[in-house]
C-alpha cells in the first residue's frame, strides 16, 4: 500500500515540476518581451537612462504592466512550488515508512522462523523420546502367561499355500507416515496406512496367524497410551506368509476390536481378518503395518521360534537396525512400501 502511495506522489511531483518550469518560462520570456518593448533593463537603466519625464513615466508604465499580468502567475508558481515541497516531504514519509514496515516485516520472518525451526527440533526430539521408550517397552521380557491365549501354539503342523505376490491388505485410505523416519524426524518402524475407524483390512497373502488379540476400545488411542501388545501397539495381528517361496511375517497394529481371526487359523488371501481402528499409542485412525522376511525359515521352525517367546521383532529389536535393504541377513525387517502401494 505505501509502494503504491509512492508511485501515485512521485507522478505527481514530476507534473508539479513540469507545471513549475512551464510557469518560470513563460514569466521569463514575458518580462523579457515587457522589457525589450519599454526599452528598459531593471530599475537603474529606468531612473538612469530616461530622456525625459514623459519617457520616464513610460518605462515605469511598462513595469508596472508587467508585475500587475504576472502577479497572479507568480502567486500561482509560488502555490505550487509550496504544494510540491509539501509532496516531497509526504514522499520522504512514505519511504522512511516503508523502510520501517520492511524492517519490521524481515524482524517478524526471522522470528517465525526460528520459532519454526526451535519447534521442529522439539518435535523431531519428542518422536525420538517416544520411539527409545517404545523400542524400551517393547523390548521388554513378556509375561508368556499373560498372552499365552493369544499365541500360535507349537502343535500347528499345517502348510502355507505359495502365492505369486501381495496385495493391499487395507481396503482404502491412503499413506501418512512411511517406514525407518516420521517426516518431522524420529524413528518410525513401519508403513502408517490412514483409514477411517472400521475399514476392511485383509490378509495380504494366504498364511496362518501367529498372534491376534483386542484387549481394548475400537477408538481408544492417545500418545503415549502403551496398551496392547507389542507395548502400545493396542488391538494387534501376526501372520505368516509365503510369497513366491519366500517366508514373511506382518503384523498389524492400531486396529479395532472387530478382530476376526484367532492364533493358529489358516487364511486366505483377500479374507478379512480384522477392521481398523485407533488404539494404543496412536494420534488417529490408521493401521500401522510390518513386514519381516524370514528367507528360507519353515514354518514348522518359524512357528516354534514364535510360540516360544513371541517376539514381534524377529530378533532384529526395535531400535532400528537390521533391515534387509541394508544387507542384514534373515531374519530383517523389509520397507512395506516395497509391497504395499
Amino acid at each position: 500500500m505505501i509502494e503504491k502511495n509512492i508511485e501515485e506522489l512521485e507522478t505527481k511531483i514530476k507534473a508539479k515540476e513540469t507545471e513549475i518550469e512551464a510557469w518560470n518560462e513563460q514569466i521569463e520570456t514575458r518580462m523579457k518581451n515587457e522589457q525589450t518593448t519599454i526599452g528598459t533593463n531593471m530599475i537603474i537603466d529606468l531612473i538612469m537612462g530616461s530622456d525625459s519625464l514623459s519617457d520616464m513615466l513610460r518605462r515605469i508604465s511598462g513595469v508596472e504592466r508587467i508585475t500587475e499580468d504576472d502577479q497572479s502567475q507568480i502567486k500561482k508558481l509560488n502555490k505550487l512550488k509550496k504544494e510540491l515541497v509539501l509532496q516531497q516531504d509526504e514522499q520522504k514519509r512514505l519511504d522512511a515508512d516503508a523502510k520501517s514496515q520492511k524492517a519490521e516485516l524481515e524482524n517478524q520472518k526471522k522470528q517465525a522462523s526460528e520459532l519454526e525451526e526451535s519447534y521442529n527440533k522439539l518435535v523431531e526430539e519428542y518422536q525420538k523420546q517416544i520411539a527409545q521408550l517404545e523400542a524400551e517397552k517393547r523390548s521388554a521380557q513378556v509375561d508368556m502367561s499373560s498372552i499365552r491365549d493369544f499365541v500360535i501354539s507349537t502343535s500347528f503342523s499345517g502348510t502355507i499355500e505359495s502365492v505369486s505376490g501381495f496385495i493391499q491388505p487395507v481396503q482404502g485410505g491412503s499413506k501418512s507416515a512411511g517406514t525407518w523416519a516420521y517426516a518431522s524426524g524420529g524413528l518410525h518402524l513401519g508403513l502408517d496406512w490412514a483409514a477411517p475407524v472400521g475399514t476392511a483390512v485383509v490378509a495380504p497373502a494366504s498364511g496362518v496367524i501367529l498372534y491376534a488379540a483386542a484387549p481394548v476400545g475400537s477408538n481408544s488411542g492417545y500418545l503415549g497410551n502403551w496398551t496392547g501388545y507389542p507395548a502400545g501397539g493396542g488391538n494387534t495381528i501376526q501372520m505368516l506368509c509365503n510369497v513366491n517361496g519366500t517366508l514373511y511375517a506382518v503384523s498389524f497394529f492400531h486396529l479395532s476390536q472387530s478382530i476376526y481371526v484367532s492364533a493358529g487359523q489358516s487364511v486366505s488371501q483377500g479374507q478379512t481378518i480384522a477392521l481398523s481402528g485407533n488404539s494404543g499409542n496412536s494420534s488417529g485412525a490408521h493401521t500401522h503395518i510390518e513386514v519381516y522376511n524370514l528367507g528360507s525359515m519353515s514354518v514348522s521352525d518359524a512357528v516354534a521360534r514364535f510360540s516360544a517367546g513371541a517376539d514381534f521383532a524377529w530378533g532384529t529389536g526395535w531400535s532400528g537396525g537390521s533391515t534387509c535393504e541394508a544387507g542384514s541377513a534373515a531374519p530383517c525387517r523389509e520397507r512395506p512400501e516395497k509391497f504395499f502401494s
